[in-house]
């Protein structure tokens, strides 16, 4: 089966793809389009051992939709499909990796539509460049956190009870208010 046959088989990734790609240092590989790809792979490869990875927002944004496409391709086509394996072993050379997504990974999503994944952007991390001429230099990332959803990790962001805070506690008083003199007119006019 060739790869167009496959890929016009799967749905759309309900994830925004990039149509600009991102810069990524490659790190001592040399600069490719392979080199890119091995980015990407480690990224990749990482994401699913730990199933939450903190990094460069531009990385985590370039690395999300290859891990959605696995991940579905896991989940729509199974681990019985030649394509899907093929895929699996080049994005996750390591064989555990491979068990892991196919035993824990793509069963969790196995009644649950995309996006299998979430991104959330963290506080600029300031970080030290170099020393030039007594002078640091330093340089702002933008971090992010790249997850698998249904990790077993506590939440980025906590769904906490605003109900009693300032401005919710004057709303409420405020829209009792209002009702009880609309009751109390409604109840007037009745009375005339």
């Amino acid at each position: 089966m060739t790869v167009q046959r496959v890929l016009s088989s799967l749905p759309r990734i309900p994830v925004t793809i990039g149509h600009v790609p991102q810069k990524l240092k490659t790190g001592g590989i040399e600069p490719s389009r392979r080199s890119r790809l091995e980015v990407l792979r480690k990224i990749v490869n990482r994401t699913v051992r730990e199933e939450r990875v903190e990094l460069q927002w531009n990385r985590a944004v370039e690395a999300r939709p290859y891990l959605e496409r696995l991940i579905q391709l896991g989940v729509e086509r199974g681990p019985l499909d030649d394509y899907t394996n093929e895929m699996m072993e080049w994005w996750l050379p390591e064989k555990d990796l491979i068990d892991k997504m196919n035993e824990v990974i793509v069963p969790r999503f196995a009644e649950r539509e995309g996006p299998f994944t979430s991104i959330y952007r963290l506080p600029k991390k300031r970080l030290q460049q170099f020393i030039q001429n007594k002078r640091e230099v330093w340089k702002r990332y933008d971090i992010a956190v790249l997850e698998i959803d249904g990790n077993p990790f506590p939440p980025v962001i906590y769904d906490c009870d605003k109900s009693n805070t300032l401005v919710n506690v004057l709303l409420r008083d405020a829209l009792t208010n209002q009702l009880q003199r609309l009751k109390l007119d409604s109840e007037e006019k009745k009375v005339k």
